[in-house]
């Protein structure tokens, strides 16, 4: 039951009238401050995404608290505890901040720890909440055996259960964990720690609720005597600042001195919310500074005319690409990701370098020597924000001594050479160069891990693109949830970007029943995505690895795709539109003028792609040493 509220008001300061109601109670539940404080850590999250269970029911409860409904926050469920993780991290990303998935003790939380540790490797800023056994059951068990349901028995028989048996299973997935007890003062202190890491590590961390802890009262007046800050303890110190400009005076001085440099921008400064800065930074440097993208970060305007292609050792755009960089003699790597996936399987190579500086979120590595941004106690001395804000107003463009030396740039060329197949299946060569001739600026392009995936480097993107992967996690099916997060994230923003997603069967068949989310909740989504469903019966990359003809590569590929929105409800014109392309005849009458529908309603393309067809650049990547 909640708390009785006194009659007496509090106002807040002015600053946060636009955040709150102009009077709420002297005391409100701790359920009502952990979502208003959420509000305020993230001020553009609206959707909070949730499997109901009987320990977080008591939570759940104050989302429909009028202070809380004030926020426009609204509770969002999705089919299953997996989807929910990931719908949460496709929503962080495309929101550039905070999002929260909540799940119950034990079956839920089990459930969405996969979803977590994508996340974790991903770099997803999920608030993961669990609701958790009661205070009094805690206590209880500390003096006689109760075994409760969701809980796992204890090995001895004779002995208690442990009630934090789940709790140690995500310390290696999760950036900080805490549970909330009796002590306002305690939780108050944790809720805003747990907050601020999140935000700051951009991976996910969790708050362990007990059940009857949502309805204790709380002073209101807590959020706004401090009000919530993301920042470091460090950040602006004095420390920090000299470590800031000394790192970015050495790296200047290593860049005036090159005679052939080369940047290369990685994912973790998309995924660290510096996306400005860095193009703010690029803005500002000559064209003599030769410019890279990442297989993950494809965030570099291509159009730009020193920007040469996209690097990652064997898997690189092409041989050219790869040795335009690797013989520069300055090499300036931004918020790096170094793994297999994006590195072309460790095949990348700085070793002709004259000098080579490493940029990550938690260190900047020139050379041989190591600075460490993040500090013994996990907070950080600066951002890379910060960072990449400090380069450019420091950077002396007429100080770089370097002269154009290429002007070469990489042009995919359309691969696909006609051939009897086409009556019988569309090839994913058709399929890349569409999307290098009609991806549109400002796109949101969402490419789960399977064999397409691949081509991706071979597709031109036009400027402001936002790819959205979880190539190096890889658990396939990823990307139907989090295409439904990242709609409800576009629509929460009231934004008309154009959501795309390229999905294959083998991968949809996990997470299929997320598709019905997107009918359930049309009457809220005015920006709906398109949809490709690339079936090609089965685990096509797996094929090319091993067993291309062993059935454990197999799936069931009798499903109807393009009926199944209108099982889950649909209303085919109304709902959703629903396509199946058998060939590239087919292909070419539907998509031959570019246009992919009305985002108003999900657009869904059923594509009938070869069972051993796989991108050219596949075979390129197996064989290439």
């Amino acid at each position: 039951m909640a708390p009785v509220r006194e009659t007496t008001a509090t106002t807040p300061p002015a600053s946060e009238e636009a955040n709150v109601p102009h009077l709420i109670p002297q005391n409100i539940a701790l359920g009502e401050y952990i979502f208003l404080r959420i509000a305020q850590a993230n001020p553009k999250l609206k959707t909070i995404f949730e499997i109901p269970g009987d320990f977080n029911l008591n939570f759940l409860e104050y989302g429909y608290s009028p202070l809380v409904t004030h926020e426009g926050i609204k509770l969002i469920n999705t089919c299953n505890e997996l989807n929910g993780t990931y719908a949460a991290d496709g929503y962080s990303k495309a929101i550039d901040g905070l999002s929260v998935f909540v799940s119950t003790y034990g079956v839920g939380e089990l459930s969405a720890i996969n979803g977590i540790a994508n996340a974790y490797t991903e770099y997803g800023a999920v608030l993961h909440i669990v609701g958790t056994p009661s205070l009094r059951q805690r206590e209880e068990a500390k003096s006689k055996i109760v075994n409760i349901h969701h809980l796992v028995p204890n090995h001895d028989s004779l002995s208690a259960p442990d009630h934090d048996v789940y709790k140690k299973m995500v310390g290696g997935v999760s950036c900080i964990q805490e549970s909330l007890g009796d002590n306002m003062s305690d939780n108050v202190a944790k809720i805003d720690k747990v907050l601020r890491t999140i935000i700051q590590e951009r991976r996910p961390g969790y708050l362990f609720i007990p059940c009857d802890v949502p309805d204790l009262p709380t002073p209101s007046n807590m959020l706004f005597e401090k009000p919530f800050s993301p920042l470091s303890q460090y950040q602006g110190t004095a420390h920090a600042k000299a470590v800031l400009n000394e790192v970015t005076n050495s790296i200047l001085s290593l860049l005036y001195q090159s005679s052939d440099p080369s940047l290369l921008a990685d994912c973790l400064i998309t995924r660290f919310g510096a996306q400005k800065e860095l193009d703010n930074l690029i803005e500002k440097l000559p064209d003599s500074v030769k410019l890279f993208s990442s297989n993950y970060g494809r965030n570099i305007d291509e159009s730009k005319s020193n920007f040469v292609g996209v690097y990652m050792g064997a898997g690189s755009s092409d041989t050219k690409v790869r040795r335009l960089f690797e013989y520069s003699d300055f090499l300036l790597l931004l918020g790096y990701y170094d793994t297999e996936m994006n590195n072309g399987g460790y095949s990348r190579d700085f070793s002709r370098a004259i000098n080579t500086v490493i940029v990550h979120p938690d260190y900047i590595q020139i050379n041989n020597s190591i600075h460490h941004i993040k500090q013994f106690n996990g907070e950080k001395l600066f951002s890379m924000g910060d960072f990449l804000t400090n380069l450019t107003e420091k950077l002396e463009s007429s100080q770089i001594t370097a002269t154009r030396s290429s002007t070469y740039q990489f042009v995919p060329q359309d691969t696909h050479i006609a051939s009897k197949t086409d009556n019988l299946y569309c090839p994913q060569s058709k399929i890349n160069a569409f999307f290098t001739k009609h991806l549109q600026p400002n796109d949101l392009f969402i490419v789960d891990t399977m064999s397409f995936s691949f081509g991706v480097t071979d597709i031109k993107f036009p400027p402001n693109v936002h790819l959205l992967s979880g190539w190096s996690y890889g658990s396939i099916g990823y990307a139907v949830p989090a295409t439904f997060g990242t709609t409800m994230a576009i629509n929460d923003l009231g934004s008309n970007q154009r959501i795309i997603l390229v999905q294959g069967d083998g991968g949809a068949q996990m997470t299929a029943q997320e598709f019905s989310s997107f009918i359930r909740y049309h009457h809220i989504l005015h920006n709906l995505p398109k949809v490709f469903l690339i079936n090609n019966e089965g685990y096509t990359i797996e094929r090319k690895l091993k067993g291309p003809t062993r059935s454990y590569n197999d799936i069931n590929g009798l499903w109807k795709w393009s009926k199944l929105l209108s099982v889950f409800g649909g209303v085919e014109g109304e709902t959703h539109d629903a396509y199946k392309i058998h060939n590239v005849k087919e292909f070419d009458e539907h998509f031959g003028n570019g246009k992919l529908g009305d985002s108003s309603r999900l657009q869904f393309y059923e594509i009938i792609a070869g069972k051993f067809d796989v991108p050219a650049r596949v075979d390129k990547m197996m064989t290439a040493k």
